[in-house]
């Protein structure tokens, strides 16, 4: 139950991430909302500061910097001046004109002024009355103002009201919401407006609403196109000048779903602009602030200008001067000159260049959210933490990416923070799982298998969640039993303590031959060490690596020699016996005592396989199943035989040596030997004998040969049936 943990409080998570995406809890929504907006700053930085603006339509600002406050006077400007203003401006071939700031009071008239307080000093003469009421329109500078405004392409600023509060009447709509319409489209409604005197706003070609609204976090990443007060919609300062700029009007896009309309965007011609129900955009930053050509108001008055700086171009005045700049903080810089905010907005509608998250990528958040979810939730359970580190590394990446490419191709704008939380998340849990779980099997491993297998291989079990047949299993493996041949006479003669010396001095290296060739040590019982290949880790090669570790082990006998005949201990030869077949592996025992070993039909047999070694005066013998590398080894086929207590017939093998260690005379025998050994089987005994006899008197140290004299003048005593197929009975162990 324990493994399932992980996948269990992976699927809780994801259906918790699932939930905050979907529920309508007040509190929960504002939540995800300000991560959605702290993702959508990451990715809105990311994708625009990290690319240089290209191209910039024709848009330009003019500043009313502190550099123009030195120069020309504190802000507000008399109107007069900003007549100048604006007729340079024309000069310069501004092709539209607007203004990011309103004018609701009349500017002060000084001849007005000059007669009130002489009035009131009792100064006034008929005549200085007569004088200055016929010279009054030369300080009327709304009127002064109003005729430059008149004789350009101007665009004044209106400001719309949560509050039922008018001041001066406003400019054209752009068109009439119809009942239907003002009922079911959410476009945001004004209660009240500030706009400007009318003899301005007559004079004005228009009039567009500057209103920008923050989110709850006091950032502003979005703001109105359109807005709508009475049933009249009205356009944006950005948008009123592109329209005079195009000379185009609008159409709502406002498709019918279940027989209500719903505000998808507005076009203009064949531009389609994508905006929220309610009208509005996310501004389309392409940089920092003053990413836009800005030219000093100074620098127009006083005509510094470049050359064709503002020809053809939509101007936008406004000021950043210290103390009264429009200053505000942006998803993209803060501060932001509010005057940029609306540069932004007429560039994106020029270059057809929006960012846009339709109603339904709500949707598609929540599938890319549950889809990542599941996928990650039963993947990284089984994994190391070195793969599940890079995974968190690189699956976030990848994500970020990816969105980056989709909002580059098409402007739409994913929100990846959820998926990219729940990677972590669910990254993070396996990882503290795996500490602090995982840990107790890395030691109950280590415990298990500390002495039965070398370190490399707890290593690189301990990579992966398998229990390693803990619990028993059936597998095809290769198991060895090494004895130490006359052990009881190698015994009697030493005390106890060396007897333990000794015993140490073989198994050492021994276990170090087979763990070199990745097996398993099961037991040392007495004299006697068994071990097998291909658990606790899977191995394909394992018949073969039990022969390697067998022949040098044999080697490692040899060597150890000297230094058992410099302690005066007996010399030590052993036998073994290797077979392959299906074994059970696993952990047995009792509560008491447990031991991870191999069981089976396939285990008694390679036992009683090596107690045949010293009938044959061999040092190795493996069984026919265990023979499937024949070009690495050399064999020789002993006997077909079967054993006490089994009736399988089977044929074994002496081990003799690597192919690589051939030499002619030992081929020469070798041929010689199956010579005779065809004979024996097909009983001619004569033929069988002689070639026999020829062995034995060439190598008569080899005990093999006389095995097969004895036996061969045993059958010609004894004749055998005809149907004998060769083999031979032990009835010993």
């Amino acid at each position: 139950m324990r493994k399932y943990i992980p996948y269990i409080l992976g699927l809780f998570f994801v259906i918790a991430a699932v939930w905050l995406l979907i529920t309508p809890n007040r509190m929960i929504r504002l939540f995800i909302d300000r991560l959605n907006d702290f993702g959508y700053d990451f990715q809105l930085r990311t994708h625009v500061l990290t690319r240089q603006a290209t191209s910039l339509a024709p848009v330009v600002i003019i500043d009313i910097d502190d550099k123009s406050l030195k120069a020309a006077g504190r802000w507000p400007w008399p109107r007069d001046k900003l007549a100048v203003l604006t007729d340079k401006l024309k000069k310069d071939g501004a092709a539209v004109i607007a203004f990011d700031a309103f004018f609701p009071e009349k500017e002060t008239n000084i001849g007005e002024t000059v007669l009130t307080t002489l009035n009131q000093k009792k100064l006034l003469t008929s005549s200085l009355v007569t004088l200055l009421k016929k010279n009054e329109f030369l300080f009327d500078e709304d009127t002064v103002f109003a005729k430059s405004l008149a004789a350009n392409q101007n665009i004044l600023a209106i400001g719309f009201l949560p509050r039922p509060e008018t001041q001066n009447f406003l400019p054209p709509p752009l068109l009439t919401l119809t009942p239907q319409e003002k009922s079911q489209l959410e476009i945001i409604n004004a209660e009240g407006y500030i706009s400007n005197i009318p003899v301005l706003q007559q004079a004005a070609k228009g009039g567009g609403f500057i209103n920008v609204f923050a989110d709850s976090d006091g950032i502003i990443r979005r703001t109105p196109l359109i807005m709508q007060y009475n049933g009249n919609v009205y356009a944006s300062l950005a948008l009123q000048a592109v329209l005079i700029y195009l000379g185009e009007n609008i159409k709502l896009v406002a498709p019918v779903y279940d027989e209500v309309k719903k505000l998808e965007g507005v076009q203009i011609g064949n531009i389609i602009i994508p905006t929220d129900a309610k009208g509005q955009v996310l501004i389309p930053f392409i940089g920092k602030s003053y990413t836009f050509p800005y030219y000093s108001a100074i620098d127009v008055l006083q005509n510094h200008l470049p050359d064709n700086a503002l020809t053809g171009k939509i101007v936008f005045v406004g000021t950043s001067a210290t103390g009264a700049g429009d200053l505000v903080a942006t998803a993209i810089d803060t501060p932001f000159p509010g005057v940029e905010i609306q540069a932004t907005l007429a560039n994106g509608i020029l270059q057809n260049h929006f960012f846009y998250q339709p109603a339904w990528t709500l949707g598609a958040n929540v599938v890319i959210t549950l889809f990542l979810g599941l996928l990650i939730t039963f993947i990284f359970p089984p994994l190391g933490p070195k793969t599940l580190g890079a995974l968190l590394i690189l699956l976030p990446t990848a994500l970020i990416l990816i969105e980056g490419w989709v909002w580059e191709q098409t402007g739409l704008i994913l929100s990846i923070l959820f998926p990219v939380l729940l990677i972590l998340v669910i990254g993070i849990l396996n990882i503290i799982y795996g500490y602090l779980f995982e840990t107790r099997r890395r030691e109950h491993l280590k415990e298990m298998f500390g002495q039965y297998v070398p370190k490399e291989h707890i290593e690189e079990m301990l990579q992966t969640t398998s229990d390693y047949g803990l619990r028993g299993e059936d597998r095809e493996m290769t198991v060895l039993f090494a004895d130490i041949r006359n052990f009881t006479f190698v015994s009697e003669n030493l005390s106890a303590a060396e007897l333990v010396e000794m015993l140490n001095t073989f198994f050492t290296p021994m276990t170090e031959i087979i763990f070199k060739y990745q097996g398993t040590v099961d037991k040392y019982v007495g004299d006697l060490l068994m071990a097998f290949w291909g658990a606790p880790l899977r191995d394909k090669h394992h018949s073969e690596h039990a022969i390697q570790a067998a022949l040098e082990m044999q080697l490692a006998v040899t060597k150890m020699q000297p230094f058992l005949k410099a302690h005066n201990w007996p010399e030590i030869k052993i036998g073994i016996g290797i077979h392959s077949g299906i074994m059970s592996v696993g952990d047995m025992g009792s509560r008491f005592r447990r031991n991870y070993t191999v069981l089976g039909d396939a285990v008694n047999l390679a036992s009683r396989i090596e107690s045949l070694t010293k009938f044959y005066g061999v040092n190795i013998i493996v069984t026919e199943n265990t023979i499937q590398y024949p070009s690495q080894f050399v064999f020789r086929q002993l006997d077909r035989v079967t054993v006490k207590g089994k009736k399988k017939i089977i044929v074994i093998y002496e081990v003799i040596c690597f192919q690589s260690e051939m030499t002619r005379e030992l081929k020469q025998e070798l041929d010689l030997y199956y010579h005779a050994l065809n004979y024996y089987f097909s009983q001619q005994w004569e033929y069988a004998e002689k070639l026999m006899h020829e062995l034995h008197k060439a190598h008569p140290d080899k005990k093999i040969y006389s095995v097969y004299l004895n036996r061969i003048a045993e059958f010609k005593q004894n004749p055998l049936p005809p149907n004998w197929d060769g083999t031979y009975a032990h009835t010993v162990k």
